[in-house]
């Protein structure tokens, strides 16, 4: 079995509770990924760890995924090659926009592609009638 270059860790949480109590939940998260990702082996302070949120919302439950990628991982994430489409396109760029147009293009599997990634985004949040300032904000960039 080859050594691990990923690490994911989930949680649900409430849409109803207060957005202090949703914040630390998701400050907890980063905790323990951090702890995570000592335990095998890898510092959680390196520079060539690339972290990616995702957020799905069904109902009052967020499904909010923090995953961390390095080495072989993070190399096919960033080449390019497997972009994320529909409903993990959307639930991979709105909870990342805050990162940058060129970084979530990256961390949604598109590489450098950021002009595929518009157009795709765009695409999707059409498909699925999703009307997003945030998300709107990466293609009008």
């Amino acid at each position: 079995m080859g050594k691990s270059t990923q690490a994911h860790l989930e949680r649900t949480i409430q849409k109803d509770q207060p957005l202090s109590v949703r914040q630390q939940e998701l400050k907890k998260m980063n905790y323990y990924m951090g702890a995570k990702l000592l335990e095998v082996g890898v510092n959680p302070q390196s520079p060539e760890i690339l972290y990616r949120w995702s957020i799905k919302t069904e109902g009052e439950q967020q499904f909010c995924t923090l995953s961390a990628f390095w080495g072989e991982s993070k190399a096919k994430l960033l080449s390019g090659e497997y972009p994320l489409t529909g409903e993990e396109l959307i639930n991979c760029a709105k909870p990342n926009v805050n990162q940058g147009l060129s970084n979530v293009a990256q961390l949604c599997g598109y590489g450098s592609d950021v002009k595929g990634f518009q157009s795709s985004l765009k695409e999707t949040m059409e498909e699925m009638g999703i009307v997003s300032e945030s998300l709107g904000s990466l293609i009008e960039r």
